[in-house]
């Protein structure tokens, strides 16, 4: 058995990966993260499956090597030798088992296998072991070391024995033991604590029948107890229903009496409340509408008095202009200046001219000062005109707006007055209860009027139609009675309720002697039910003896069948302990497969000891446990790095050991340190 050559698709961290594999040793040294102990699980995965009944990442092998970031299936194939014919196993994982997909493929043939016993349990079916003895022999994981007696090998061993059928003590002790569980599980289950249950139930409903036919007696005349109260409740709730009648009769007829004197009282104070409307509105037809049509007009006036006086009030202001008209005039008006600043500028100039010819630069002076004093003059007369111009013009447009808003005062004027005496005309058809008032309270009384009218004739109608029909069934006093409806009410509510308990309480009865009864007919069914299963019960902890002893007897032969294997399985442990260790080490294997280790005369459990000298007991173990178990074709082995826990003499001896099993076995090892390379 060897493995030929890899294709990883993709599976943890490895994607797209091939490799060839030597017929002898082939070493893998990889640095931490590479994917070592990943492409070692591919190997196992291509004939096992993957494991991911756990729950933690680190431990179920589906979430632990789905790649990251991808939906796809994962996988590849193994191309490997067995029985001297080659053969190339595919795999691809999915989710979840069920999207998984096998093919295994002979190449000689050509033959593809999806299903059946050729892909089923592949890797049982190549090595004649299952996943768990696999795990415990040929492959080397870092995480796991200890080998643990499991029933994989125990068939292994029936096998190296050349046993007609080597998995017949498994079937045998799984069949007993199913039955055992069957019978007599942990804590109270298995089928004999059912018995049992089911017999402490039957002796109750055997007392609880007993009993019901004593109770039974005791209910009938209980029954005819019920059934006479009820009777007598019966007759009181009809001679009560009587007595109620007539007094709700009664009392019906004084009530629309009193109810017939309210009627008629309220009628009156209606039609008082009418008159008055109707005295307010003169008889005269009016609406709520036309009210807000004078309510309108109302609003209309005083808007129009506010800009009648808003525009009063703009013409006093115009008004105040033209009275400063003449006096402007006369300030304005100052001609004896302009004349004598005429006659000193001609003087001036005239004496300039004189002076001149005696006296240039004098007559020059006076020259100059004329001319001055002539252009002021100049430009005062010019500002002058100027300035009285643009006073007339303002003026002239002051007059305009004087007389447009004097005219929209006329009109505003006029609008006031014909609304006033609308208005006033309006209001002079009713009649008001109070003198003069101003308009909105005449307005607010209308609408009452209104208002009362309307409500006032639909309620007289009401009124009447109440009162005839009040009239019609009757308001003459009734005589009294010596009970109320309230008072016979409550008598009748209160023996209906007993009577309705009694009835209750009687069918309850009639229904508990009718279970009894029936129950007592039961009570043949119950001990019979009660002989069978004791029968049963008997027949079932006999079984359970005897399966028992069976089992311990197939223990027994199978702690003989190790037995057999103890003493060679041991003396390969030692050899192998020799070779690493390089001294001998009194180390001994009993059946369940715990190593101990003589010092000074005692035996020691490999707990006592430091963690690499326990990893090496465990990896000889392993070694030797190869050597028995596959005495045919031997298989591959895979080392995940088990030596890191050794120390540098121990490592060398584990690395030369390598070399040497290289020459028998197929090996796969993987190192991450020089220093453990084979």
């Amino acid at each position: 058995m060897k493995l030929l050559e890899c294709y990883v698709s993709s599976f943890g961290n490895l994607k797209d990966f091939s490799y060839k594999f030597g017929d002898k040793l082939n070493t893998v040294k990889e640095e931490n993260g590479w994917g070592k102990s990943t492409f070692a699980s591919f190997i196992k995965a291509m004939f096992y499956g993957l494991d991911d009944a756990k729950r933690t990442i680190e431990d179920n092998e589906r979430k632990r090597f789905t790649p990251w970031n991808s939906t796809e299936k994962f996988g590849g194939s193994l191309t490997f030798e067995w029985g001297d014919k080659p053969y190339k196993v595919e795999r691809f994982f999915g989710a979840k088992s069920s999207d998984d997909t096998v093919k295994l493929y002979d190449i000689n043939s050509g033959k593809i296998y999806t299903e059946g016993s050729a892909v089923e349990d592949l890797g049982k079916r190549v090595f004649s072991i299952d996943e768990e003895g696999f795990l415990s022999t040929t492959y080397f994981s870092q995480k796991d070391f200890e080998i643990k007696s499991n029933s994989s090998i125990t068939s292994k061993f029936n096998e190296v024995s050349e046993v007609s059928n080597p998995d017949a003590f498994d079937k045998a002790m799984k069949i007993l033991e199913d039955n055992i569980r069957e019978l007599k599980a942990r804590g109270d289950k298995g089928k004999i604590a059912e018995i049992k249950r089911q017999i402490t139930a039957a002796n109750d409903d055997e007392e609880r029948i007993k009993n019901s036919v004593r109770a039974i007696d005791a209910y009938k005349k209980d029954l005819e107890t019920l059934e006479r109260e009820s009777a007598e409740l019966d007759k009181n709730i009809k001679e009560l229903t009587v007595k109620l009648q007539a007094a709700g009769k009664r009392e019906a007829q004084n009530e629309r009496r009193k109810r017939h004197a309210a009627v008629s009282a309220e009628l009156s104070e209606l039609r008082e409340k009418a008159a008055a409307a109707e005295k307010t509105l003169n008889g005269k037809p009016l609406s709520l509408s036309q009210i807000s049509d004078c309510e309108r007009c109302v609003l209309n006036l005083r808007d129009i008095s506010a800009k009648e006086e808003a525009a009063v009030s703009d013409l006093e202001n115009y008004s105040g202009g033209f009275a400063d008209e003449k006096s402007d005039k006369k300030r304005d008006n100052t001609p004896w200046l302009r004349y004598s600043l005429a006659v000193i500028a001609v003087l001036l100039v005239a004496a300039g001219v004189a002076v001149s010819a005696f006296v240039g630069l004098w007559g020059l002076v006076f020259l100059a000062a004329g001319l001055i004093v002539g252009a002021y003059l100049a430009f005062d007369i010019i500002s002058a005109k100027n300035r009285t111009l643009r006073e007339t013009q303002g003026l002239s447009a002051i007059r305009e707006i004087y007389e447009r808003k004097k005219r929209e005062a006329e009109d505003y004027k006029d609008g006031r007055l014909k609304l006033t005496h609308g208005i006033e005309n309006f209001f002079a058809e009713f009649s008001f209860a109070f003198a003069g008032g101003n308009y909105e309270s005449k307005i607010a009384a209308l609408k009452d009027a209104v208002r009362a009218r309307e409500e006032c004739a639909e309620k007289i109608a009401k009124a009447q139609a109440e009162i005839r029909e009040l009239e019609t069934a009757g308001v003459e006093s009734a005589a009294d009675g010596t009970e109320t409806v309230s008072e016979l009410n409550d008598k009748l509510k209160l023996a209906t309720d007993w009577y309705k308990n009694k009835v209750s309480e009687a069918e309850r009865t009639k229904m508990r002697i009718n279970t009894l009864e029936s129950s007592t007919e039961a009570l043949f069914d119950v001990e019979n039910r009660k002989a069978r299963l004791k029968e049963a019960l008997a027949e079932s902890e006999s079984r359970l003896k005897i399966l028992t002893i069976t089992a311990e007897y197939l223990k027994d032969a199978d702690e003989t069948l190790k037995i057999k294997y103890r003493a060679p399985l041991q003396d390969s442990l030692n050899r192998y302990v020799r070779m690493i260790a390089g001294k001998d080490i009194a180390v001994s294997i009993d059946t369940d497969m715990k190593v101990s280790v003589n010092i000074t005369g005692a035996e020691r459990e490999t707990g006592f000891f430091s963690k690499g000298y326990r990893n090496l007991f465990e990896i000889c173990k392993r070694f030797a446990l190869t050597d028995i178990l596959f005495t045919g074709e031997k298989p591959f082995i895979i080392l995940d790095d088990p030596f890191s826990d050794l120390d540098d003499d121990k490592v060398a001896a584990a690395v030369a050991l390598i070399k040497r099993l290289a020459e028998e076995y197929q090996i796969l090892y993987f190192v991450c340190h020089e220093s453990r390379r084979a």
